[in-house]
């Protein structure tokens, strides 16, 4: 069999932007709230587009919206891959697909997908200081545990990282709880309603308390430029860029401007 033919970053990029845009469109056309988010929002304000060394697009979506979303995104070469579809996928949160591509990256979701971006819920909050640190801590170990079944590569994690990684391997060997476990943080992020929470974030994956925004900031947009098309990010986006990288529009040293994906993607 002849091996496939990788397609370049660009490539990748270009397939990425245009899944983007079709999810835009509909959510724009069916009052589904989103916005860019992480690189992708930094990508943005900072150029116009994807941050030179990146290649992944990142949105997210109020946890309402989400649901309305996951269930109702319909395009004949996109499809939604989420758990609450498929139990064999073992992300914690959605991805939107070329169905016609294929995808090699350092992660294992239990199921092929293909070139994508990625779409989170944000969720509630609780409003005690207290409370709400002790939240994100247990959400980040909750999903700490899929991350144990889902890496590849974890030659670059720390010793004790690789241990804890090794050691929840052996148990998902013994016990079939990948499935189940996915399925625990996705429940257990919904305890605070996004509706009637002032602080939110994406508890799924992410950031932990850098994240944490107030809910009017994931809920007004404003469009900016990105890859010469308009999507939205939150109007007030400091309070999420400055939360999550400090200052934003400092580059990082040259040593660091590198791809970390890695991925290889070749049409079927």
């Amino acid at each position: 069999m002849d091996s496939p033919t990788y397609m370049t970053t660009d490539d990748i990029k270009k397939i990425e932007l245009e899944i983007l845009t079709d999810v835009a469109e509909y959510c724009e056309k069916n009052a589904i709230r989103y916005y860019l988010s992480g690189g992708s929002m930094l990508g943005a304000v900072r150029h116009h587009g994807f941050i030179p060394w990146d290649d992944d697009i990142d949105i997210q979506m109020p946890r309402p919206d989400y649901e309305r979303f996951i269930n109702e995104y319909s395009n004949p070469v996109y499809s939604v891959c989420c758990w609450e579809h498929d139990k064999d996928y073992l992300c914690t949160y959605a991805k939107v697909e070329d169905t016609r591509t294929v995808l090699a990256e350092n992660g294992d979701f239990g199921r092929n997908v293909g070139i994508s971006i990625d779409v989170f819920p944000v969720d509630g909050l609780p409003a005690d200081e207290k409370k709400m640190d002790r939240r994100i801590r247990k959400m980040k170990a909750l999903w700490g545990l899929v991350v144990c079944a889902t890496v590849k590569d974890i030659s670059k994690r720390t010793k004790i990282k690789r241990l804890e990684i090794r050691s929840m391997r052996v148990i998902y060997k013994l016990f079939p709880l990948k499935s189940y476990v996915t399925g625990c943080v996705i429940r257990e992020a919904q305890k605070y309603p996004f509706d009637f929470s002032d602080k939110v974030a994406t508890v799924v994956w992410g950031y932990g308390k850098r994240e944490v925004i107030s809910k009017s900031t994931a809920t007004d947009y404003i469009k900016l430029d990105f890859e010469g098309r308009q999507f939205n990010v939150p109007r007030n986006y400091e309070d999420y860029l400055c939360h999550v990288y400090g200052d934003y529009m400092k580059l990082p040293p040259e040593q660091e401007r590198v791809y970390k994906h890695h991925a290889k993607a070749w049409w079927k």
